[in-house]
């Protein structure tokens, strides 16, 4: 039996899927320790906390740091899963005593984003830390090849790293789908309106294929800062009734939605993830994803979907034109379904205790993930 503490900033519905896994499988005697509960801006999107199935605590508001450090002395002799590295201020301190009682820990992060600005006095502390928390650490689970990429920067041996990403639970679309406002082809973002998302470099891209292909249009759900430009941007293009912004939807209402579309377009400048990917795949929708989002770890090219070099208008055209041109469509959707299915919580779940059984010496196998394996398949199947 495995005695595992999972340090998380709050709770979320497809993290939550994971700890029931984990827990349900019997191998694993599980806690978990969040940082804070939900924010309003994830109730408003009809998140809420469901803490059954799995020991869960939170942090002590303005107390939380000496909560932290009470916490992480309480459970030394434990194998601990923090969230990040410096991000929750109460964490970082629950990894300096973690460090210096040489407790086995490893660090689930994303890559920090680097249109985050800071100070360069503030970089190099974080640096500073990073590297003496990485040094110590049992192993990491990044959150896809970027944060590999970081933690290798700060020391970190590849093989104590054992790729991971975010993961949902599989589920069926609720719902009737809408009417396809008379098109035959609809491409789909789902995400804030922000710089960072890229929508802009999605619109620039698809302006011209729209006269190429009558059929086309794209669907926009979600909102932000971004979103008075696009609405102007589409008015001056002549886009009305090509473009459709449909504003923000539950998140239980996405699944449904995305199964009504024919391609899901993640082009942001920077995503960590991307868990709209993740949810495409689900529902059998294939993706084109700019390799700057870490759920592009996910696509195999010309199989599930396309991947191109972020911020290159041009090659995201070019990559649409190939999705658009390609003559059975059906064999994306068969495929997207397939990956979809090696990266449901059922599935990762294995694999992460897998990974800590490895990382512990109970087994002596190193495991491939189930999505790698997946496009392992497809590679051999396609020679």
């Amino acid at each position: 039996m495995l005695h595992v503490t999972i340090w998380m900033n709050m709770p979320s519905f497809y993290q939550e899927d994971l700890f029931r896994a984990l827990v349900d499988s019997g191998k694993v005697e599980l806690k978990i320790i969040f940082a804070r509960d939900l924010t309003e801006q994830r109730t408003v999107l009809g998140w809420h906390r469901d803490l059954k199935g799995y020991s869960s605590e939170f942090l002590d508001g303005w107390r939380s740091i000496p909560n932290a450090l009470r916490l992480a002395w309480q459970q030394r002799d434990r194998l601990h899963i923090v969230n990040g590295l410096w991000a929750e201020p109460a964490f970082a301190a629950a990894l300096i005593v973690l460090a210096l009682t040489r407790s086995s820990y490893l660090i689930y992060s994303e890559a920090p984003d680097p249109f985050l600005a800071r100070s360069r006095s503030k970089n190099t502390l974080r640096a500073a830390f990073g590297r003496l928390i990485a040094r110590r650490a049992s192993g990491a689970l990044p959150v896809s090849h970027l944060a590999a990429d970081f933690f290798g920067a700060l020391g970190m041996r590849e093989e104590m790293m054992y790729s991971f990403g975010y993961f949902r639970a599989h589920s069926s679309p609720n719902g009737t789908a809408a009417f396809k406002k008379g098109i035959n082809i609809e491409v789909v973002f789902i995400g804030q309106v922000i710089h960072r998302k890229g929508l802009d470099i999605l619109l620039e891209a698809m302006q011209p294929l729209f006269n190429e292909y009558p059929e086309l249009a794209l669907s926009v759900v979600g909102s932000g800062g971004n979103e008075a430009p696009l609405r102007k941007q589409v008015t001056d293009w002549g886009l009305e009734g090509r473009v459709f912004l449909e504003g923000v939807i539950p998140y239980d209402k996405i699944p449904a939605r995305l199964a009504m579309a024919d391609l899901l377009v993640l082009p942001s400048r920077w995503d960590g993830w991307g868990l709209v990917v993740n949810e495409a795949f689900a529902v059998g929708v294939p993706v084109i994803v700019s390799d700057q989002c870490g759920a592009a770890d996910l696509v195999k090219d010309n199989v599930n979907g396309y991947v191109f070099r972020s911020e290159d208008v041009l090659h995201l055209r070019a990559r649409l034109r190939d999705f658009m041109s390609n003559a059975d469509r059906r064999q994306f959707r068969s495929q997207s379904k397939a990956a979809g299915e090696t990266i449901s919580t059922n599935v990762v779940a294995p694999y992460l205790i897998e990974c800590l059984q490895h990382l512990t010496g109970i087994t002596k196998k190193r495991p491939t993930p189930p999505w790698q394996s997946s496009i392992i398949m497809q590679d051999q199947t396609q020679d």
